[in-house]
C-alpha cells in the first residue's frame, strides 16, 4: 500500500493503522482514548495532515495547551517501492519548560540544526537542562516504543525498510542503539572516527574541549549529549554530515560506534 491510498480508506481502517504509529505510553499517561483518539475532556487530541499532493504524511498528538509543540509527531513519506522514510520524529514532554533554541535571540527568525542559525544563550540554558541540540523541551523516552510502532506500521502497508536522516550526532547514536546502521560505509567510518578522536589522551577532538566555548568543556566527550554539542559547536571543523540510516523491519544492524557511551 502506498501512503496517499491511505486517506482513501474506511475511517475505521485509516484509524488502525495511525494507531500504529502512536506510543502506547501515550494513551495512558495523557488519559486518551484507543478507540476515539478523545481525552477525558472529549477533545480529539488525533490529527492528521497529508502534504505534497499526499506523498508527506503527518501524525500527530497534539498538545491543547500550546498549539506550537504537539505531544508526539511522527512526518514519513515512501523511499522506493519498500521503504518508508522518517522525515521528523518529535516527542514533547508538555510539562517541561520550553527552551527557544529554534528561533534567534530576538525570537525572531527560525533557528535549527539544518539552517545551522544559533541562539547562543537558550542553547547554554538547554544544554545545562540536561537537553540534547535541537531540543525544544524534554522529552518522554518513547523513542524506542515509537520506533516498534513504525515498524509495525510498514509491516501492516506491506514495506520492509525504515530511512531516517540524522541531524545531529546524538540522534545517530540513539537510531543505532534502536537496530539502525548506514547507507554507506563511509558514513559508519566517520563515526567510528569521531569516538576514536573524542578519546583521550591524545583524539584530536578530546584535546579541542578546552573551555574555549560553554560547549567544548573538559568531560563532554563522555556523554552522548556532551559530544552532540561540541560537534553542533563546529568542533569538527566543518559541518555534520547528516548522516542517512537505514533499518529493515524486524532486523536489529548491530552498529555500535560509541560503545562505552552513557547518553
Amino acid at each position: 500500500m502506498w501512503i496517499p491510498e491511505i486517506e482513501k480508506l474506511p475511517e475505521s481502517e485509516w484509524l488502525s493503522l495511525f494507531r500504529l504509529l502512536i506510543p502506547k505510553e501515550c494513551f495512558g499517561q495523557f488519559g486518551i482514548d484507543q478507540e476515539t483518539f478523545e481525552d477525558q475532556e472529549g477533545r480529539l487530541r488525533l490529527r492528521v495532515l497529508y502534504r505534497d499532493q499526499g506523498r508527506i504524511l503527518n501524525v500527530r498528538i497534539t498538545n491543547p495547551s500550546d498549539p506550537v509543540d504537539p505531544i508526539y509527531s511522527i512526518f514519513m513519506q515512501e523511499y522506493g517501492e519498500d521503504g518508508v522514510e522518517v522525515l521528523g520524529l518529535n516527542i514533547n514532554d508538555p510539562t517541561s519548560e520550553r527552551y527557544e533554541v529554534d528561533v534567534d535571540q530576538y525570537g525572531r527568525i527560525p533557528a535549527d540544526l539544518v539552517s545551522e542559525r544559533r541562539n547562543i544563550p537558550e542553547e547554554i540554558r538547554a544544554m545545562h537542562a540536561g537537553l540534547a541540540p535541537g531540543q525544544v523541551r524534554r522529552g518522554l523516552r518513547w523513542t524506542g516504543s515509537a520506533l516498534k510502532g513504525i515498524e509495525e506500521f510498514l509491516r501492516a502497508i506491506g514495506k520492509k525498510w525504515i530511512w531516517c536522516e540524522a541531524l545531529a550526532y546524538h540522534n545517530a547514536i540513539v537510531y543505532e542503539r534502536h537496530g539502525f546502521g548506514y547507507q554507506f560505509h563511509t558514513w559508519e567510518d566517520e563515526m567510528r572516527w569521531i569516538d576514536a578522536e573524542f578519546r583521550p589522551p591524545h583524539g584530536v577532538l578530546y584535546n579541542k574541549l578546552d573551555g574555549s566555548t560553554p560547549f567544548r568543556r573538559p568531560g563532554m566527550e563522555q556523554t552522548v549529549r556532551g559530544r552532540s554539542w561540541a560537534i553542533h559547536d563546529g568542533i569538527l571543523g566543518r559541518k555534520w554530515l547528516r548522516p542517512t540510516m537505514i533499518k529493515e523491519v524486524g532486523v536489529h544492524a548491530g552498529v555500535n560506534t560509541f560503545p562505552d557511551g552513557v547518553y
